[in-house]
């Protein structure tokens, strides 16, 4: 008896539906990062991903949240671009804000978008450890140096939409989210990332388009 109800157990389990589990990885959201980049990045469709995930506005996703990736075999590293950082918003503020020179020093590299010899900034040649100054009142966005060639990088968000840049530091010395006044020194002079020699690299963006920051200077 006891022999018979194994067998018969053994004929239903065989007979049962099997659970789908579709193929996939689960991606675990992190800094800077968003779902139009992640999905971009998976290769697969962004407004797919969110309504399987439950994701009502693709636009807010949190740092640690974990997203099912359909299709995909093996977790990718995103790789965020500056553009992600300084992203173009709608603003009702249409005066420019007043810059000021962030190092003194001598420099050694214009700004250029010809093709061949793109350089999005200036370079400004100054002693290794020389403080930095925000060149205009804002909210720092970007504190790390997490983006390839920048080594060190401080990014602050100006009314108006417009953000500065200041590459290759030797230290970081404030944080994402921090608000910080005009002539505040928030990193000091290095050579991280693909700098040769100490140097400020400096830009200065309308969203994500790059300006000669010369222009604004004084």
């Amino acid at each position: 008896m006891k022999g018979l109800l194994c067998l018969l157990l053994a004929i239903l389990l065989s007979c049962a539906p099997k659970v789908y589990r579709p193929q996939g990885v689960y991606h675990v959201v992190k800094r800077h990062e968003t779902l139009w980049r992640i999905c971009k990045t998976y290769g697969v469709d962004m407004d797919y991903v969110a309504r399987i995930n439950g994701i009502r506005d693709p636009s807010k996703i949190r740092v640690g949240q974990r997203i099912f990736i359909p299709g995909a075999t093996r977790v990718l590293e995103v790789k965020v671009p500056i553009e992600d950082l300084t992203p173009r918003k709608s603003s009702k503020v249409r005066a420019k804000p007043r810059f000021i020179w962030p190092v003194k020093g001598k420099m050694i590299r214009g700004f250029s978008q010809r093709k061949g010899s793109r350089h999005d900034g200036i370079d400004i040649a100054a002693p290794l450890g020389t403080p930095i100054k925000a060149a205009a009142s804002g909210r720092v966005v970007y504190s790390d140096d997490k983006l390839a060639g920048y080594g060190k990088l401080v990014i602050i968000e100006h009314p108006g939409n417009y953000y500065t840049i200041y590459a290759h530091n030797s230290i970081n010395l404030i944080k994402e989210e921090q608000w910080v006044k005009q002539g505040e020194v928030i990193a000091k002079v290095g050579k991280s990332g693909n700098a040769k020699g100490p140097h400020l690299h400096f830009e200065i963006r309308k969203g994500s388009k790059p300006l000669n920051p010369l222009t604004f200077l004084p």
